[in-house]
C-alpha cells in the first residue's frame, strides 16, 4: 500500500478485519523477505499458524507486517519467544531522518547504525532474531535498508572462497571472535558473518603450527564493502506506525539509511533472541 494512503487509513481509523491467521503473503521485490498483507494480530494467531512462521522466516530470512496493533513490551517479548530464548531487556531505536549532503558526526549511535551489521556481533553468542515495531506515528520519512548474507556469499569467485576459508574476525567490545565464512546452522544456506561496526582484527591459524597470523583488516573491509555494493538485491523499508520487521541476524544485514532526529519522540521498540550457534 501506498505510504501516503496507509498513514491516512490510520488516521481515519479505517482498519481490515483483523484475522488470527495468514491469508495474504506477498514476497519482497529481492531475493529474500515475505510480507504478509492481510491485517493480522501475532499475539493471537494458532499453534498452526506459529509453525508457518517460524518456517517463512527460516526460509526467507526475513518477515515484513505492516501497520500491526502497536504491542506493549510485554506483548513484545512474549512474541519474541516464538522464535527462541528473548534477552531480557526491551531496547529502543532513536529516530532518523533523511541526509542532506555529506553528513559528519561524532555520534557513535549513528556511525554504528549508518553501517551494514548484525545485532550483538561482538558478543561470544550474537543474537539470532531481532524483531522490530515502529511504535508511534513519525512525521517525517525514516528508512532501514536489508541485505541478504548468503547472495553476497554467492558473489565470491572461488579464489576468495579458498583465501577466506578458516579466516577469524575479532570484534571489538568483548573480543568475540566468529568466522567470516560459516554455514547457517538451520538452513545450511554457505554465507558471509561480517558487522562492519565492530570488526577489530582479522586473522587465520595456521593449522601446522597453531600460529595466529593477522591480515589486513583495511583491504579485507575493502573488499566487503565492494561486494556489499555491487548489484545485490536490498530492500529498504520506509517505517509507518505500527510497522513489524522480523529478521534473522544469520541470513540478513542492516543499516540505517538516514540519520538519527532526537527532536522526535517516535522509536523502534527491538526484542532480540539469544544466539544459538557460535
Amino acid at each position: 500500500m501506498d505510504l501516503g494512503l496507509r498513514k491516512i487509513t490510520q488516521n481515519l481509523g479505517i482498519k481490515k478485519l483483523i484475522r488470527k491467521n495468514i491469508t495474504d503473503l506477498q514476497n519482497l521485490k529481492t531475493s529474500f523477505g515475505v510480507q504478509i498483507n492481510n491485517k493480522l494480530d501475532l499475539t493471537g494467531i494458532s499453534d498452526q499458524e506459529i509453525i508457518r512462521l517460524q518456517s517463512l522466516l527460516k526460509h526467507k530470512g526475513m518477515i515484513v507486517i505492516p501497520s500491526h496493533r502497536i504491542l506493549s513490551e510485554e506483548e513484545h517479548l512474549k512474541i519474541t519467544t516464538l522464535f527462541g530464548v528473548p534477552h531480557e531487556k526491551v531496547s529502543y531505536i532513536a529516530p532518523h531522518v533523511k541526509m542532506s549532503g555529506q553528513f559528519n558526526t561524532t555520534n557513535d549511535t549513528y556511525l554504528s547504525s549508518s553501517l551494514w551489521h548484525s545485532d550483538y556481533s561482538h558478543s561470544k553468542n550474537p543474537a539470532h532474531i531481532s524483531i522490530f515495531q515502529m511504535t508511534d506515528t513519525i512525521d517525517q520519512e525514516w528508512e532501514t535498508s536489508f541485505i541478504s548474507l548468503h547472495q553476497i556469499y554467492a558473489k565470491l569467485n572461488e579464489d576468495v572462497k579458498r583465501r577466506w576459508d578458516g579466516i577469524k574476525v575479532m570484534y571489538s567490545g568483548n573480543d568475540a571472535i566468529h568466522p567470516l565464512l560459516w554455514v547457517h546452522p538451520f538452513t545450511g544456506n554457505p554465507s558471509i558473518y561480517f558487522d562492519f561496526r565492530f570488526a577489530k582484527e582479522v586473522f587465520d591459524i595456521c593449522t601446522n603450527t597453531g600460529e595466529i597470523l593477522f591480515k589486513n583488516i583495511n583491504e579485507t573491509v575493502s573488499h566487503l564493502n565492494d561486494l556489499f555494493s555491487k548489484k545485490i538485491s536490498v530492500y529498504t523499508h520506509r517505517w509507518c506506525s505500527g510497522d513489524i520487521v522480523i529478521i534473522d541476524n544469520y541470513a540478513i544485514s542492516r543499516k540505517e539509511s538516514l540519520k538519527p532526529d532526537y527532536s522526535q519522540n517516535a522509536s523502534i521498540r527491538r526484542t532480540m533472541t539469544k544466539g544459538v550457534y557460535f
